[in-house]
């Protein structure tokens, strides 16, 4: 029953993401620009670091960010739905900006090694967390029978058997990709 909601959430989260994407895709180019700049801003800080350091970082921001992803959908579902969004939308304005220096194909393969690990795990994540917040919703207006414990436990343990190892992979494919020499 709960893995039935967990996929209608994840086909509108898919959905979300996509139309993100697009707009983003399509942003005047001033947003476009502070998006890239913001971007570099945050990459700056791993230019630095060695292998395993720089893969820690990497896996470490990633999950932290993901279980205070999970974790926040018990604010009625509004941070996931918005966590997808904006990353939809900055994946979109990265995408334009490199196919406009690199080219399409070559940014479609800078691309792909993410899009593989990490956007699905993000979106597993953020359909659990919106999962909880609909099951507070329903919990605050009586119509929800199980303990949110429960359902949160459910989350968190589905979170680490299939969002962790992907989130493991994208750190390791994404330290690849920052050490690999041009």
């Amino acid at each position: 029953m709960y893995d039935r909601r967990i996929l209608t959430h994840f086909l509108i989260l898919c959905g979300l993401f996509s139309a993100a994407f697009l707009a983003g895709i399509s942003a005047p180019a001033p947003v476009a620009g502070q998006v890239v700049e913001a971007i570099q801003a945050v990459a700056e800080q791993y230019g630095d670091m060695a292998g395993g350091t720089l893969f820690f970082n990497i896996l470490l921001h990633n999950v932290m960010a993901s279980l205070l992803l999970l974790a926040s959908g018990l604010a009625y579902g509004v941070i996931p739905v918005l966590a997808v969004g904006s990353n939809g939308f900055v994946l979109g304005v990265l995408y334009r900006e490199g196919a406009a220096t690199l080219g399409t194909a070559k940014t479609a393969l800078k691309v792909v090694p993410h899009g593989i690990f990490e956007i699905p795990a993000l979106l597993f994540t953020a359909s659990y967390g919106l999962w909880l917040g609909v099951a507070a919703i329903r919990r605050a207006r009586g119509r929800e029978e199980a303990p949110l414990k429960v359902q949160l436990n459910l989350a968190f343990e589905r979170y680490f058997a299939v969002a962790f190892p992907l989130l493991v992979v994208a750190a390791a494919v994404e330290t690849y990709l920052i050490l690999r020499p041009l």
